[in-house]
């Protein structure tokens, strides 16, 4: 038998930090991606259920499919990993930060985040530079070029959007251990709801 989980418990139960969730451009902003993440996903399986349609009950393969489809994937992948930057559910060194002291771990969080942030910095210019150079260019089946390489410029400053705020979190002494242990509170969400 369990107990009902009280609200203040339900709304703790959240991945994104406490200190995003209270800015309102930020909060806009993660429901935003939500909302794109899930079209993006929505439109993948359309299109995937479209083609396997065409091309078993109507016998009449689309030409567009699968590269629309490979290309909504691209799109996913670049939301969702600016997505993981917002819910720390990126790679990071947390087996080491939970072993170090308060101000050790605040410097490695920080050291972390900027070497993601010119990984990220490198990928979304290095896309917009491809993206420009390519915008007249058209694949064999219709879809624009710049169209398949949008989504490299687009996650990149989302991701990068994400990393200043929590580098400027972290400065300003928001807690690395609140930041980096969401799987504490995960834990501690699940065990308070059973008896």
């Amino acid at each position: 038998m369990t107990a009902e989980v009280e609200p203040e418990a339900e709304s703790s139960h959240n991945t994104t930090p406490d200190f995003q969730r209270s800015n309102r451009f930020l909060a806009g902003l993660a429901v935003f991606e939500n909302w794109l993440i899930t079209l993006l996903l929505v439109g993948t399986v359309l299109v995937l259920l479209g083609q396997v349609f065409f091309r078993y009950a109507l016998e009449k393969p689309l030409s567009w499919s699968n590269e629309a489809a490979t290309d909504l994937l691209v799109y996913v992948a670049f939301v969702g990993f600016a997505i993981g930057i917002r819910d720390n559910a990126h790679v990071a060194l947390n087996l080491f930060e939970r072993k170090l002291g308060a101000t050790p771990r605040k410097w490695l969080r920080i050291g972390e985040l900027v070497v993601l942030g010119v990984v990220l910095g490198c990928i979304g210019i290095g896309g917009a530079t491809y993206l420009w150079e390519q915008r007249d260019v058209v694949s064999p089946v219709g879809i624009p070029l710049w169209a398949a390489f949008l989504p490299l410029p687009i996650g990149a400053v989302l991701g990068l959007i994400h990393i200043v705020v929590e580098v400027v979190a972290v400065l300003r002494g928001a807690s690395v251990a609140e930041i980096v242990d969401r799987e504490a509170v995960d834990r501690e969400a699940g065990a308070g709801g059973a008896v």
